[in-house]
């Protein structure tokens, strides 16, 4: 009984964490323009707030565990990003240098009603042993196109990290970025 106790008061940390708060601003997207995400972007962001996530592939990176081999893709300024819409359940991301392509993948995304694509693989890490000597993470990302045609992106990364419970840290950082297309 204290298995499925603590089992469920995981689920309901984790299952609520790292949301988005509600903004001012709706995204742009509905059923009719998803394609305005197609296109090529830089790997690094024309403007940020935040002081992690540093470019593109570190926002996809961190959601989906996509990249196998990240010294490929760190501190690399000349990657470009492909993103094209494939479905309205689908993006396909190609990641690219100026020789060749590195990777090409098809991502789940969700479109919700505040206008926003979501990565629908919001990732849960595990780190030692939750609230005993180490804690969990979750990480959210949104998208969506502003007024001058960039790609905004929005992520929240939300931490529970303690040592006994009784010293845990809950906190969540939230990140935007906003990138030029090529």
């Amino acid at each position: 009984m204290k298995n499925l106790v603590l089992l469920f008061s995981i689920m309901l940390f984790t299952s609520n964490c790292a949301g988005f708060k509600n903004s001012v601003k709706n995204g742009s997207f509905n059923e009719n323009n998803l394609n305005e995400i197609d296109g090529t972007y830089k790997n690094t962001p024309s403007s940020s707030t935040g002081f992690y996530v540093r470019s593109l592939t570190t926002v996809f990176d961190r959601n989906t565990n996509m990249f196998v081999f990240r010294e490929k893709y760190d501190n690399k300024k000349d990657l470009k990003l492909t993103l094209k819409m494939i479905n309205q359940k689908s993006l396909n991301v190609k990641v690219s240098n100026s020789e060749n392509l590195l990777l090409d993948k098809n991502l789940k995304v969700k479109l919700k009603k505040d206008g926003f694509l979501y990565l629908k693989e919001k990732r849960l890490m595990i780190e030692g042993i939750p609230l005993a000597f180490g804690g969990l993470n979750v990480q959210k990302t949104r998208f969506t196109i502003d007024e001058n045609h960039k790609l905004e992106v929005q992520s929240n990364y939300y931490f529970c990290n303690g040592f006994l419970i009784f010293m845990s840290d809950w906190k969540t950082i939230q990140h935007h970025l906003i990138f030029e297309k090529q």
